[in-house]
């Protein structure tokens, strides 16, 4: 399905409307722009995503340490 666009003075493109109802872009959501070796790709901006992991066992086993933090502060009663 390919959609044509034409560029404006400034660099700026209009996402056809069909297009931005389909994949939900609304208005002020930010996007991600890549060159690839097609050409160039859009993509939904996501900070949240790009964090996703970064603790992993930081704290270790999840269970474990939960039953850590209850037994310390049962003792601090």
């Amino acid at each position: 399905m390919a959609e044509q666009v034409k560029v404006g003075l400034r660099g700026q493109v209009v996402i056809p409307k069909k297009l931005r109802k389909k994949l939900n872009i609304e208005n002020g959501i930010i996007l991600e722009i890549e060159e690839t070796a097609e050409g160039l790709l859009l993509k939904p901006c996501n900070p949240v995503a790009e964090l996703k992991g970064l603790g992993k066992n930081v704290f270790g086993e999840p269970l474990l340490y939960q039953r850590k933090l209850r037994d310390e502060w049962d003792c601090q009663k």
